[in-house]
């Protein structure tokens, strides 16, 4: 690849369709990988290997940690 056609290859991304986050292009990748592998019906989604985020936690739950994390800070 040249450069002009990487700096075509850049402009495309960039004004027609930008890349999505890390971890979306990531868990493409991996299923992508994985899918000769896996038995019929059974192939990896994207969306397997991207970590999922902490789930909601309960106001009491959140008052509990800042209060275990302020005695820690205090040597308590």
């Amino acid at each position: 690849m040249d450069s002009r056609e990487l700096s075509e290859w850049m402009a495309v991304h960039r004004y027609y369709m930008p890349l999505t986050d890390a971890w979306h292009q990531t868990g493409v990748l991996a299923s992508a990988m994985l899918a000769p592998y896996s038995g019929k019906g059974k192939q990896p989604r994207p969306s397997d290997f991207v970590p999922l985020e902490n789930p909601p936690q309960h106001q009491q739950q959140l008052d509990d940690a800042i209060v275990l994390l302020t005695q820690q800070l205090r040597g308590e």
